[in-house]
């Protein structure tokens, strides 16, 4: 198949064209794509060199499949037209996530949501944290019923681009040797970027995206409607708040689930041990549970933690971690093409 990796240059792009190749997709015509200010830059793909050509509509000609990562803006732009003319548009940007016509799929999770006649000309990657989550709370709604969700997520400066990961170093690096002031600190003295608001290095920040009417923000506003949308659950109670953290790679979730019925945790890791997509560790007394840094460069999603919420017989706690660029993007969005192309 003819395949086009649109923002080809970015942490996304780059990761979504090692596993085409680690996962051998049948990729006979590779077609790497970016914004004018990457032309002519080179990307590898199977040992051979690739010149970077500028994102058109004319550039997808005769494109199979097209996977998308760049903004919501530009995908906006181009997508549907690329779709009318018959490339497939599998897009990690938040542009389509909530059409109605559109599936936002998770192929562990809602294979069924990719499963129309004729297939979908355009797909929805789900927002990496999203994927975080559902993955461990998937295997327990299918068990028991989800009624209600509360998640809290720690998120990785990687989230936010490269960008985010140079601003985190640099603070980090202007700080050295003086760790100690940050007992007291002074504000006017402390480093901050212009991406994160706040100083990331040594810090938390509880606001990611443009605050909203109400107070959340809008990565929180994603957090909230994506799993009633994957799961089917229209009417599905979630509040969520989210939260920047100076970790490089992979973004974490706390989840508080209610049930519709009583589950156990030995159900439910029973449930997670034997779900796709998400790998149980789940033995704190052995110092076994999940972190970032383990989930770094893995194709699963890690869940454990998992915990019976006091004197209630129908609500569990339970820790997810993920690779948000490769697990939480750019695996899910190849997942998707497989799904469709391949089975």
């Amino acid at each position: 198949m003819k395949v086009a990796v649109v923002g080809a240059t970015g942490a996304v792009g780059r990761e979504i064209t090692g596993i085409l190749e680690q996962r051998n997709f049948p990729v006979t015509e590779f077609v790497p794509l970016a914004s004018a200010r990457s032309t002519g830059r080179h990307v590898t793909f199977r040992d051979e060199d690739h010149e970077v050509r500028e994102l058109s509509v004319e550039a997808l000609h005769g494109v199979d499949i097209a996977l998308v990562s760049v903004g919501a803006p530009a995908s906006r732009s181009f997508i549907p037209r690329a779709a009318a003319a018959g490339t497939t548009c599998i897009d990690n940007s938040s542009a389509f996530r909530m059409d109605p016509d559109v599936p936002l799929a998770i192929p562990e999770v809602n294979p069924e949501s990719l499963d129309g006649s004729p297939p979908p000309r355009i797909v929805a990657v789900a927002n990496c944290t999203t994927i975080t989550a559902m993955l461990a709370v998937a295997p327990l709604h299918r068990a028991a019923g989800l009624r209600s969700l509360v998640l809290s997520s720690y998120q990785s400066v990687s989230g936010a681009g490269r960008r985010g990961v140079t601003e985190l170093l640099d603070q980090v690096e202007k700080l050295r040797g003086d760790e100690e002031s940050l007992a007291q600190p002074s504000a006017e003295a402390l480093p901050v970027g212009d991406l994160f608001g706040k100083t990331i290095a040594y810090n938390v920040v509880a606001k990611i995206g443009d605050f909203e009417p109400g107070g959340f923000t809008g990565e929180e506003s994603k957090m909230m409607a994506e799993p009633r949308k994957i799961l089917g659950l229209p009417d599905l109670a979630v509040v969520a708040t989210s939260v920047r953290v100076p970790v490089l790679v992979g973004h974490a979730t706390s989840i508080l689930a209610e049930f519709s019925r009583p589950i156990s945790v030995e159900e439910a890791r029973a449930a997670i041990d034997a779900a796709p997509g998400v790998e149980l560790r789940d033995d704190p007394e052995h110092g076994v549970y999940p972190s970032p840094l383990e989930a770094a460069g893995i194709d699963v999603a890690l869940a454990g933690r998992i915990r019976q919420v006091p004197d209630r017989d129908d609500a569990l706690v339970l820790f997810s971690c993920a690779d948000n660029l490769r697990m939480g993007a750019a695996l899910n969005a190849v997942h998707i093409a497989e799904h469709l192309f391949l089975r």
